[in-house]
């Protein structure tokens, strides 16, 4: 009996490249891992409208830049975060503000510029001097260079501390 062709070595051949395309999945490709890279941080003690630090190391082309920002008050705004190589900083989360005590937002540059180590300097400005400002940068690489970002949230709360009861062993019957 001939099966698709003249003869079955055709069919042997089908069966084994099914089989083949079955052992060899449709993406072999592991997901890249995104790898913590470099940061560092500053902590002014006294208010400030502008606030800059710098990257130490090189930074490689493609990477995600991340820019933490958290402040002492809760009426000061970010207006800016810029940097020395020109990314382009995108609002990831917040301001998330705790009235009367403390604000944050996170910022982020994805796919950034290469820089020489010690060149870029990321400055962050606000609309009004904010109380001990707290500055962190990172970079990481293996993130998606067009979208790093899927999800946020952010949240704050206030309430008195919570006190446990002391826990009880269990009572086993004899």
């Amino acid at each position: 009996m001939k099966i698709f062709g003249t003869d079955s070595n055709h069919l042997v051949l089908l069966t084994t490249l099914a089989f083949a395309c079955w052992l060899w999945p449709a993406s072999l490709e592991a997901a890249p891992t995104i790898t913590y890279v470099q940061g560092n941080y500053t902590v002014p003690q006294t208010p400030q409208a502008t606030v800059s630090i710098g990257y130490a190391a090189g930074q490689v082309a493609g990477d995600l830049n991340v820019v933490v920002v958290g402040w002492n008050d809760s009426t000061a705004v970010v207006s800016a975060v810029t940097d020395s190589i020109g990314n382009t900083y995108t609002l990831a989360v917040g301001p998330t503000v705790q009235s009367g005590y403390a604000s944050q937002s996170i910022y982020y540059a994805a796919n950034i510029a290469p820089a020489a180590a010690g060149t870029n300097t990321v400055t962050v400005t606000f609309a009004s001097a904010a109380t001990s400002p707290d500055i962190r940068i990172l970079e990481y690489s293996g993130a998606d260079p067009v979208n790093p970002v899927d999800v946020t949230a952010a949240n704050s709360g206030n309430s008195a501390p919570v006190t446990a009861a002391p826990q009880q062993s269990p009572t086993r019957p004899i």
